[in-house]
């Protein structure tokens, strides 16, 4: 048995214009980049607004101070709306509120194997660890909003459709005027998974019985990979990796963005490896 584990500080120490950052592409009704880089801070770190639960009714809209000066708060902001966070304390949810919201880079990278045998059977194992990682849940954001022309998630069955239902996912909206589905925490989730991403086990015929077959050898075995995937994130894949963005319009690469990738395929073989 054998295992290895790598501890990852990632911080960006210098850009080549001071204050300046790295942005994203755009995505999604809001047109806003879902990641941004800016030194001292891991490449690719999510940003966006921060959420503070749902309005209930019309009151806790009336007596929120983070909407106290917003020109929104009449005529674009209801009940099952999101409430957002007034980073700089202006009164208005706007621009100037976005914020690192997470990163993308896992704390720990780590993976163990083993090789184990037992008279003429064998056995290999590889499983593979991440851990202290985000993941920004794109496809999620564009599921759970009915502004699309297609199917939703599932999960908008349990949406806010009146006083105390929820205070997580807003209320369904064609138009959504309080861009409920803007780039926000909502949509950022742990991504530590334990996946066991090979397995073999496998049978070797006794020496005096592949002697009276006149065979030099004789194995048989079964394998397996991506057989099972340890993880808390709610995506089909927290084994995302890198996204390409269009560089030379100024949107740099990504990394741990859930746009609905594939997902890995599971797959299982049977063999035998025979020798006359």
């Amino acid at each position: 048995i054998s295992g290895n584990a790598t501890f990852i500080q990632n911080r960006v120490t210098q850009l080549l214009t001071p204050g300046s950052f790295l942005a994203s592409q755009t995505y999604g009704r809001t047109d806003q980049e879902i990641t941004r880089t800016y030194v001292g801070n891991p490449y690719g770190t999510f940003y966006g607004w921060v959420a503070n639960g749902v309005y209930q009714n019309q009151g806790q809209i009336d007596s929120d101070p983070n909407i106290a000066n917003d020109p929104r708060k009449a005529g674009q902001i209801y009940p099952g709306d999101v409430r957002f966070v007034d980073q700089n304390n202006d009164g208005v949810i706007d621009d100037k509120d976005r914020t690192i919201l997470g990163s993308p880079q896992p704390k720990i990278t780590y993976g163990f194997n083993a090789n184990l045998g037992y008279k003429g059977f064998d056995l290999t194992l590889f499983f593979l660890g991440v851990g202290g990682v985000d993941i920004y849940n794109a496809d999620r954001m564009q599921g759970l909003n009915a502004a699309y022309p297609f199917n939703l998630y599932q999960e908008a069955t349990q949406r806010w459709n009146g006083e105390n239902t929820s205070n997580s996912l807003p209320r369904l909206s064609a138009t959504d005027p309080n861009l409920n589905f803007r780039t926000s925490n909502l949509f950022v989730e742990r991504g530590d998974f334990l996946r066991l991403k090979n397995v073999m086990l496998g049978y070797t015929l006794p020496k005096s019985l592949i002697e009276s077959l006149r065979l030099s050898q004789a194995r048989f075995y079964v394998s397996a990979q991506n057989l099972f995937t340890i993880t808390k994130y709610s995506g089909m894949n927290p084994e995302l990796g890198y996204a390409d963005g269009n560089r030379s319009a100024g949107q740099y690469t990504q990394v741990n963005v859930d746009y609905a990738q594939y997902p890995l395929s599971r797959t299982f073989t049977i063999g035998a490896t025979v020798s006359f």
